[in-house]
């Protein structure tokens, strides 16, 4: 169930939120339906295969933002896609909510999560963080006239196995392509 409600979450915000910022954009030349099926599979496909049907290189700056988290987030545990899943993001965030009402179980569905599924959750997302920070670094090192925002959302899809770019890939060095490749 926490896998069910967390991609629906994710599924229904994602496009509403790319429908939103994207309306006068990339979305213009579509119908109104067009706009929203556009949308929607824009949200699904960045948390999984990647495909795209509009220029990513065209997207408003806050749609980037919200793809790159939809990218981290990922797919459902026992998926194929990357990121760092579903379950761990709302563990993560119910296990917080509960912290700041001073409860030291955290129970969902009349279920209590084990503690050990709570750090691993906590370390998941700690060392994705790192993972994609020292990418970030390392690819802005190596190709320095290249801007953060597009290293960064490269470095993110890297990261979540999603196959999007932004257009620089084919432009990086040898090395920064390496470093995207780990």
């Amino acid at each position: 169930r926490i896998v069910l409600v967390t991609s629906l979450i994710l599924t229904v915000l994602g496009t509403i939120a790319f429908f939103i910022l994207e309306f006068n954009n990339t979305l213009s030349s579509h119908s109104f339906l067009g706009k929203i099926v556009t949308a929607f599979f824009g949200s699904v496909t960045t948390r999984t295969a990647g495909f795209n049907t509009v220029d990513t290189g065209a997207l408003n700056l806050h749609t980037i933002l919200i793809v790159m988290f939809l990218m981290w987030v990922g797919a459902s545990p026992a998926s194929t896609g990357g990121g760092i899943k579903t379950s761990t993001l709302a563990v993560a965030i119910l296990n917080t909510f509960n912290i700041a009402r001073g409860k030291t179980r955290l129970e969902l569905y009349n279920r209590e999560i084990p503690k050990i599924s709570i750090e691993r959750a906590y370390a998941i997302i700690m060392l994705s963080i790192f993972v994609i920070t020292i990418s970030i670094l390392l690819v802005s090192f190596f190709d320095t006239s290249k801007g953060l925002l597009d290293i960064s959302f490269e470095c993110v899809s890297a990261y979540s196995t999603v196959g999007l770019s932004r257009g620089i890939t084919s432009e990086l060095s040898t090395v920064s392509k390496l470093v995207l490749i780990v």
